[in-house]
């Protein structure tokens, strides 16, 4: 089974790693709203954070949808 990172996890590997890029090209994350908390309120609030490190795309799953969707890293900046 393929490894997908949340939110939480995406977020608390930046900070560890001296706020660096974590993931490679090909590296899959994902955004359920049951992720939304207080460092993360919002899809909005968590894509402002990794448009800083990472070019990404939708991989499943759609925009606006309700529910877990994963997107893939295509670049990093």
């Amino acid at each position: 089974m393929e490894n997908i990172i949340t939110p939480s996890q995406l977020i608390n590997n930046h900070a560890n790693n001296g706020n660096k890029p974590t993931l490679k090209i090909g590296s899959k994350f994902q955004w359920d709203p049951k992720y939304a908390s207080k460092e993360i309120p919002s899809f909005d609030a968590f894509k402002s954070e990794i448009e800083n490190f990472y070019e990404y795309k939708l991989v499943f799953g759609y925009e606006g949808a309700v529910g877990q969707n994963v997107y893939m890293v295509t670049g990093l900046k």
